[in-house]
């Protein structure tokens, strides 16, 4: 994982914060809520900071306007009204849905132009919501890139097709194990990553590309293909507690959260059967389990009685808890030791170098050291600090 997100210092404001954007809220619950945010002890700034640093600032302003929680603008407020919280987050509301609309057009954009060259694509991640939504709520999903997967044989014709159109290299051309490089074409507002493969190796053991793409289905009248919303919800548990060791290192991803919980409240008993049986024979099931304790704890999900949850996943989602709460010197520190012990571990260099790990040698971590060194050349404080992985 490239980011760590920002610590939690008030658990009391992340439970409200969890409170407000839990689904399936009863009309007293939200009479309830409506009595706590206008306690005269009660912050809207640290809400909104909280939201901010985690990501989930669009559908907590969504989801405070759905169920009638924002204060109603006084007449007599300065400026009409424009420094009011109501009328600020309203605003931002209205950014987050103008650069939706140009992520939007972006990604038509590519879908066009990959189908012109006889590429199929399947749509990845949080680019999916932009033209093949689940819900309502997925307007309110951000994305930092566009992700679209393809078949291996064709990666290097995508990315050639793309480039024709104007796209260019990004500042990290390393090549990565399941995508090419990062590419972007000035005036859009996203990245884009063109994978061959759908997760990191890690991953790829409980949600193979070939599942994927046996699974996937047209979405509407366009050409693309997407996920099944069973393997959408899987794909977005495993990108973090898998590909990202969000399970090893125990980091709360209050917005990944999220958008399990949104999409799995309407699971069916077919489905949930499909995702644990699928997991079980993965032997990847404490993931799952942690998982959903976190989401029933922080948003209230329900587990369902025919899933079983096992202590070690039960002490994972404590234990993940606990630490974001923790200072941020302590958090970066076991951040910092796990990603140098997995970057070095023998079969991380193996992939890397194209070996088998019997032939890993300190030759090889040492190459990997100068490859580090020359990449965060200038920057290797603010990595190690994690200056870069917060939000201004």
């Amino acid at each position: 994982m490239e980011l760590m997100p920002p610590g939690i210092r008030d658990s009391e404001l992340l439970g409200l914060l969890g409170d407000i954007l839990g689904p399936g809220r009863s009309p007293a619950a939200t009479s309830a809520m409506r009595l706590r945010l206008l306690n005269n002890g009660f912050s809207w700034q640290s809400l909104i900071d909280l939201a901010l640093g985690q990501d989930v600032l669009p559908p907590l302003i969504l989801t405070l306007s759905k169920r009638g929680l924002l204060l109603p603008v006084p007449r007599s407020t300065k400026s009409s009204g424009e420094s009011h919280v109501t009328a600020r987050l309203a605003a931002v509301y209205r950014q987050h849905l103008a650069r939706r609309k140009r992520e939007k057009r972006q990604l038509e954009e590519i879908l066009s132009v990959l189908d012109d060259a006889g590429i199929i694509s399947l749509i990845l991640k949080g680019a999916r919501y932009l033209v093949a939504p689940v819900g309502a709520w997925c307007e309110a999903r951000t994305i930092r890139d566009i992700d679209i997967l393809v078949r291996p044989r064709d990666g290097e014709r995508a990315l050639a097709a793309l480039k024709a159109a104007g796209y260019q290299y990004g500042p990290d051309i390393a090549l990565k194990h399941h995508h090419l490089p990062e590419i972007r074409r000035l005036g859009d507002p996203a990245t884009v990553e063109i994978h061959t493969e759908v997760h990191s190796l890690d991953a790829q053991r409980v949600l193979s590309t070939e599942h994927v793409w046996a699974n996937a289905a047209k979405s509407g009248a366009g050409t693309f293909l997407v996920m099944p919303t069973r393997w959408q919800a899987l794909h977005c548990m495993l990108h973090h507690q898998i590909s990202d060791h969000g399970y090893r290192r125990r980091i709360l991803a209050v917005k990944a959260l999220w958008e399990w919980t949104m999409l799995a409240r309407d699971f069916s008993r077919e489905d949930w059967d499909a995702i644990t049986t699928h997991i079980q024979a993965a032997d990847a099931a404490d993931a799952l389990g942690s998982w959903l304790v976190q989401s029933h704890r922080l948003f209230g999900a329900e587990i369902p009685a025919f899933v079983t949850i096992s202590p070690d996943a039960r002490a994972n989602a404590d234990a993940t808890f606990r630490l974001a709460s923790q200072p941020h010197w302590t958090r970066r520190a076991k951040f910092i030791a796990d990603q140098l012990r997995f970057s070095f571990a023998r079969e991380t260099l193996a992939l890397r170098y194209g070996k088998p790990p019997s032939r890993v040698s300190l030759v090889d971590a040492g190459r990997y050291l100068v490859h580090l060194l020359r990449q965060h050349r200038g920057r290797a404080l603010r990595r190690l600090t994690g200056y870069r992985d917060r939000l201004s």
